[in-house]
Order: C-alpha cells, then structure tokens, then sequence
C-alpha cells in the first residue's frame, strides 16, 4: 500500500497485470489487512476480480497454500513490494518451453557501490561506477503450475519451497532487463515515485 504518485504500489502492479491479460487476483493478506480490503472495496475497475485471503501472521508459503482453493491452473505469485514492467506473454512462453513447474523471474544485480580495479602490483588502472554484477536476483513473478505446490510445505519459506524445485530440476529462470522497482524504504519510495510514469499499463 506504499503510495506512489497518489495510488498504492499494488494498483500500479495490478494494473500492469491487467493490461497484460490476467483479471483474477488473489491478494494474501494478513498485517493491516482491512486496508487492502478498504482499498480493493474502491476499486472501479470492473474486470477485475480480485480475492483477498486473510492468514494473519502466517508466512509467505502458508499464506499462498491458503490462497490456493481460490486458484486453478496457472498461478502467477507476485511479491507486494516489487514492480517491474515483465512482458507476461514471454514469460508464459518461456516458461512453456522449459517444461518445468515453475519459471522465477530474475533481474540483473548491479553493484550499490562504485568498484576500483588494479593490477597485481597494486596499480590502479580504473574505477568503474556501480557496474552490473555478473549474478541475477530473485524479483518474484513466479509462474507455476499447480503441481509446483506439491513442494510446497506449511511452515517453510521460498527459499526452501524454491530450492526444493531446483533439486528435482523443475525450477527455471526467466531473465528480465527492463524496469524494475523494489520498495522497501523511504529512499526506494522516492526513487520509485520518480520512476513509475516509466510503467505504461496499456489498456484492454
């Protein structure tokens, strides 16, 4: 519910997945949740239908098992704290060609810091500013089958329900390179809100 230009961070991203074709939310909720249900309640979109499951103080895996009977066939799962301009349609298929349970969207890490490179004899030869890592992180927009949910047990976290996939070989990534906002401090909020005119949610 992090404000972003006067609307909530979950309306940009549901807009974003409504342009891309989905209309059926299930919104787990559990801390504060009469607000989410508050704002869900004023929404005037009227393609979508949106759920909301209450599971308390339950973890992120308890909260998607509760979620379940609310779901059927392909689930995409969403972080609330993550925005990113994913082409929906590339993932589906990608994630059709792997013929695995679940495709994790990852993103490019770039350094926070600026790095200095030099040579054995301690020589400076350059100091590059933030550069991209050569590593990829994890930003959700998990799309799953429903047997994905097989490997997922109450009381453990992602991780443990991620790694458990990559064991039997039925996890695989899909790389995104476009925008990408996370939100979880006041300094991110600021950034986001410079940014998210960037995210056109294009009408259906």
């Amino acid at each position: 519910m992090v404000p972003l230009n006067g609307q909530p961070l979950l309306h940009h991203l549901m807009s974003h997945l409504w342009s891309a074709g989905i209309s059926r939310f299930v919104l787990c909720v559990g801390h504060r949740a009469e607000v989410i249900e508050a704002f869900i309640a004023g929404q005037q979109n009227p393609g979508w239908e949106v759920v909301c499951v209450n599971s308390g103080d339950a973890s992120m895996t308890d909260r998607i098992l509760d979620a379940l009977e609310h779901a059927d066939g392909q689930v995409l799962v969403c972080y609330g704290d993550v925005l990113a301009n994913i082409d929906v349609e590339a993932l589906r298929a990608a994630h059709d060609r792997a013929g695995g349970l679940a495709t994790l969207t990852v993103y490019p890490l770039d350094s926070p810091f600026g790095i200095v490179e030099f040579d054995s004899s301690r020589r400076i030869s350059q100091f590059v500013e933030k550069p991209r890592l050569p590593y990829w992180t994890n930003i959700g927009f998990l799309l799953c089958e429903s047997g994905a949910f097989s490997y997922l047990e109450r009381g453990s976290d992602m991780t443990q329900f991620l790694s458990r996939l990559a064991e039997v070989g039925k996890l695989h990534a899909y790389e995104h390179t476009g925008r990408h906002l996370t939100v979880n401090t006041e300094k991110d909020r600021a950034t986001a809100e410079d940014q998210i005119g960037l995210f056109v949610h294009a009408g259906r």
